[in-house]
């Protein structure tokens, strides 16, 4: 067995009575974490303002990978993340519909990209060093490859509305119930444990409250008095529509980010320029991928959308019981899509067995004292 294949759900001591969740957010943080506690004995509860997938997650660049992990603390909880995609891909029978092509990454200068596959490959990543011809091969239609660049081939990327859905769907299945429509207004609470959620129809109560709600956990942490470090940082996801075959796998340059999917859409994330137009953005975007692909003549723009992502102050995951607030549980986290699946197995381990995760250990809020 690979060594880093997460191991089935099981708990680790006999559960008397199910416990009940109440996931606040159906993004895919959230829906992941529906799949994992439903399927792992727990009561659930998923209580959606929208539409499952209806707000950051939509507008998610969906690069499932490690090479962005800069953070040493975090090289285990990435690779158990790649791990766990594939086994939640064969859980549900291939619905995920992840393409795993893999990424070729670098910087304006390669002695960073040397030392970019240097330190991940330390860090056990599957990342090797690849030079020019070796990228043309990889990347025909790319113009003016660089003289070196990292190579992941175990990377991937997905459809995040599609895959939020899909595990909504499983975990429904596995008896959770779906409140859409219906905002979290508060965190109820008794004698300072935290015991359900306020609604506008009114409060529903449980042993846990997960928050996956995003930006908004901030607000919902204060009315409680709880201090979340935890900022809305924005991005902007632009999409077109292009030739097949442009863009092979997950391209990341100094200047451009972006991949293709089956159908032929291309997505680029960019960096968010306040007063900038959609428009504007479209097109910047549009003639830098027609400069940086040989074959870009007949893209044309689809959309640009900006994500308000939930950024704690140090980069890395918040996920765990907030110390401060018995019975809340914590899953806040920017690249939500790369860290999911980990997250939600990781998660309902502790929920569910009151088993400690130790690869979450790195991502207690109280590390910010």
């Amino acid at each position: 067995m690979d060594a880093l294949a997460p191991p089935p759900l099981r708990a680790s001591r006999p559960v008397t009575r199910r416990p009940s969740v109440i996931i606040a957010g159906a993004g895919i943080v959230g829906a992941t974490l529906a799949y994992h506690l439903a399927s792992g004995g727990a009561s659930v509860t998923i209580i959606e303002r929208s539409r499952p997938a209806s707000g950051v997650t939509a507008r998610s660049f969906a690069w499932i990978n490690v090479i962005h992990g800069n953070a040493p603390d975090l090289a285990r909880l990435r690779n158990l993340a790649i791990a766990d995609y594939r086994r939640l891909e064969r859980e549900l029978d291939g619905a995920l519909a992840i393409d795993w092509n893999g990424a070729l990454t670098w910087s304006g200068n390669p002695a960073e990209s040397e030392r970019l596959v240097t330190e991940h490959t330390a860090w056990g990543h599957d990342v090797r060093l690849v030079e020019r011809d070796e990228i043309r091969r990889l990347e025909p239609r790319l113009a003016a490859p660089p003289p070196v660049a990292a190579h992941a081939s175990g990377e991937g990327a997905l459809d995040p509305v599609a895959a939020t859905r899909t595990l909504v769907r499983a975990a429904v299945e596995a008896g959770a119930r779906l409140v859409e429509g219906s905002e979290v207004q508060g965190l109820a609470s008794t004698d300072g444990r935290v015991c359900g959620v306020v609604l506008p129809s009114g409060t529903i109560d449980g042993d846990t409250v997960v928050l996956a709600a995003g930006t908004d956990s901030k607000a919902l942490c204060a009315g409680i008095g709880v201090e979340l470090p935890v900022e809305s940082s924005p991005a902007t996801l632009t999409r077109f529509a292009g030739p097949g075959g442009l863009v092979g796998r997950v391209v990341a340059g100094p200047d451009l980010e972006i991949r293709q999917d089956a159908a032929g859409r291309l997505f680029v994330s960019d960096y968010y320029v306040e007063g900038e137009s959609p428009e504007d953005r479209a097109a910047s975007t549009l003639a830098l991928i027609r400069r940086r692909f040989h074959g870009a003549g007949t893209v044309t723009p689809v959309d640009a959308r900006v994500g308000w992502r939930p950024m704690p102050a140090d980069g890395m995951p918040i996920v765990g019981f907030a110390p401060d607030a018995p019975g809340l549980y914590l899953a806040v986290m920017h690249a939500g899509v790369v860290m999911a699946p980990v997250v939600g197995r990781l998660a309902t381990g502790e929920i569910v067995a009151g088993n400690e995760a130790e690869p979450l250990a790195p991502c207690r809020v109280s590390r910010f004292g």
